[in-house]
């Protein structure tokens, strides 16, 4: 059944797909209402996971949208290549958020022509930034990387089997 093992191996790209979809449709409404989540967005740090958008939120420019629905499917892309458990995709979650924060960072210091120093604390503010919402998010895709079901007595019946022939 190689079709069912796609299909399982890809659920926790399809949940980080749902968490970037869901970004771009309640982001704004979630800073509305959680003034403090804001803050970083003063600063000119990103504020939640990137986005998938179809169309620009409010005065927001095309580059900046094109960014950061680029760099959602950078974060979908990372974690559908992370094969693993939990902890192997959980990392690979952050790693991605991480990296799409950095790109973002970039392409925004770019069109606001910042000058190195200020480019320098974007770039600390969206490291630490992608570590936080990786680690705060990563754990739904990490779940759906879990065994489940036959996988479960499947890895069981392999590890025993295993074990007898190693005594």
């Amino acid at each position: 059944m190689p079709n069912m093992s796609a299909a399982r191996n890809s659920l926790p790209a399809a949940v980080t797909l749902m968490i970037v979809v869901a970004s771009g449709v309640f982001g704004a409404s979630l800073v509305t209402r959680v003034g403090y989540l804001a803050v970083p967005a003063a600063l000119g740090l990103p504020i939640a996971p990137p986005a998938l958008r179809l169309v620009p939120l409010g005065e927001t420019t095309w580059p900046v949208t094109l960014t950061d629905s680029a760099a959602a499917l950078v974060l979908v892309a990372v974690v559908a290549l992370a094969r693993g458990g939990f902890w192997r995709t959980w990392g690979a979650f952050v790693a991605g958020a991480v990296l799409a924060d950095l790109l973002r960072v970039a392409v925004l210091t770019q069109t606001m022509s910042a000058g190195l120093g200020a480019y320098a604390g974007y770039l600390a503010g969206a490291l630490v930034s992608g570590l936080l919402w990786g680690v705060a998010l990563g754990w739904l895709p990490g779940l759906a990387a879990l065994p489940r079901g036959n996988d479960r007595t499947r890895a069981a019946r392999t590890s025993s089997e295993a074990a007898r022939e190693g005594a």
